[in-house]
């Protein structure tokens, strides 16, 4: 061992991954990496707390970690409760009747019209028959 137990601690300690970092102590002292973690240990270092730098890309930028996508759950809608549906002949028949009462308003609105152009005529004619 070339390290003294006070420099391999600054050395993982000053590591920004230092999970990593106690590989390549081991690797520098020609040790096995179980010896970095037991003058750790000694030294009351808890290995589960030692923090791990996000890899980097061949940029030197950061990665996210990989993630799927959020997927929006579908929405369902339930049919009315009790509703049956209608048969087509019985859809087309209220079409139908629907219809049949819109022509009876607009021919209503017609006759009205037509009542008010004839008095309208009739005043016309009168003005100008006197």
């Amino acid at each position: 061992m070339q390290m003294t137990e006070s420099e391999v601690l600054r050395n993982i300690f000053d590591a920004a991954d230092q999970k990593a970092q106690i590989k390549i102590c081991a690797h520098l002292n020609a040790v096995p990496e179980d010896d970095i973690k037991e003058i750790l240990k000694k030294n009351g270092v808890d290995l589960r707390k030692l923090k791990t730098e996000k890899k980097k890309n061949i940029h030197g930028i950061k990665q996210k970690p990989h993630k799927k996508p959020y997927k929006k759950p579908e929405i369902i809608p339930c049919p009315p409760a009790n509703s049956e549906k209608k048969s087509p002949l019985a859809e087309l028949n209220e079409r139908i009747e629907s219809l049949i009462k819109q022509k009876a308003g607009i021919e209503s609105e017609i006759e009205d019209l037509r009542a008010q152009l004839t008095k309208m005529i009739d005043m016309l004619a009168g003005r100008i028959a006197e």
